[in-house]
């Protein structure tokens, strides 16, 4: 009973700080709707799984320790809020999704680098509509 306390209240932090994006699962990075939306070319298809690959690494070097923390957890349980506590376990979180959206804007710019003018267009316009990053 406790851990599932404990596991809700986490999913709702998380929920409310945005943290899905820190994932690192494969879905991160949105190779496929890429693929299919710009309609790329064999060529620049493995050109992207490089670079795909090469973000995904960096994303999982991302230190995810601030997730396991459980101070705010913990004061829903003991019943007393500590702001100093709060904002530190916060502010770690965000910084981890700050890396995270870096890694994903980074891997949308090396991608833009080999797509034609009119793949750059709809990549832009896919930037603008749907926040990729």
């Amino acid at each position: 009973m406790k851990k599932s306390i404990k596991i809700a209240m986490m999913v709702t932090v998380l929920t409310f700080s945005g943290m899905a994006g820190a994932s690192n699962s494969t879905d991160t990075l949105p190779q496929d709707t890429l693929a299919k939306q710009l309609n790329l070319t064999p060529e620049q298809m493995k050109t992207v799984k490089i670079l795909r690959e090469d973000a995904q690494k960096e994303i999982s070097k991302i230190n995810t320790d601030a997730l396991t923390q459980d101070a705010i957890v913990n004061m829903f349980h003991s019943g007393v809020w500590n702001d100093n506590d709060a904002k530190k376990q916060l502010n770690a979180i965000g910084e981890i999704q700050s890396k995270v959206r870096y890694q994903r804007a980074k891997y949308l710019f090396n991608v833009s680098r080999v797509l034609t003018t009119e793949q750059k267009q709809q990549l832009q316009q896919m930037l603008i509509e749907k926040q990729l990053f």
